[in-house]
């Protein structure tokens, strides 16, 4: 229903002006509560059985959302990670699968997200490169007493970018292993 209005608003920009939007929205959200009544059962019936592409398709829609509503900031696509390792392990515990597909399903999850999370900050550092003003920017945003200069930027982004990296990796398989083995994350 959210992801219904939340479609949209973004559409309605394109082609309604601003003293319509309150109709688009509110015909987003008749329309997700519509899919709802005849959508929602049936695909909690069949959560753990859908397939791996769509999962990857819708996954990667809610990244760039986040990603847009953050305007670029990709700390917050952090969080889709940890949704995935969620559902993962849910669905290797209600699935009972074996500890050969487990492992794989395991490792190949935790790469798929951290892959993602690699084209997120790629293209959060091309924007942010090819911004002229980035320095100045950086220096109102955050208060310094300096402009920092392209090499700090550069080394900011990458230093950044492979937390990121990393971090999406190990809490996606953290959040996993710690489903399966509790049934929810328990940090």
């Amino acid at each position: 229903m959210f992801l219904f209005s939340w479609i949209a608003i973004g559409t309605g920009f394109f082609f309604f002006k601003e003293h319509g939007m309150p109709f688009v929205f509110a015909a987003g959200l008749i329309a997700g509560i519509i899919a709802d009544l005849f959508l929602l059962k049936r695909l909690l019936a069949n959560l753990f059985d859908l397939q791996y592409l769509l999962l990857a398709g819708f996954y990667i829609l809610c990244n760039i959302f986040i990603y847009g509503t953050f305007m670029g900031f990709p700390v917050f696509n952090l969080a889709m990670g940890l949704v995935a390792g969620y559902y993962t392990g849910r669905r290797i515990t209600v699935k009972n699968i074996v500890p050969p597909q487990k492992e794989k399903l395991i490792r190949n999850v935790s790469f798929f997200s951290t892959l993602i999370m690699l084209m997120i900050c790629i293209s959060s550092a091309f924007i942010a490169l090819r911004e002229k003003t980035i320095g100045e920017e950086l220096q109102g945003m955050l208060g310094l007493g300096f402009e920092p200069r392209k090499g700090l930027i550069v080394t900011g982004i990458i230093i950044g970018g492979a937390t990121l990296i990393t971090a999406q990796y190990y809490f996606t398989r953290l959040t996993l292993i710690k489903t399966i083995k509790y049934g929810s994350p328990v940090f």
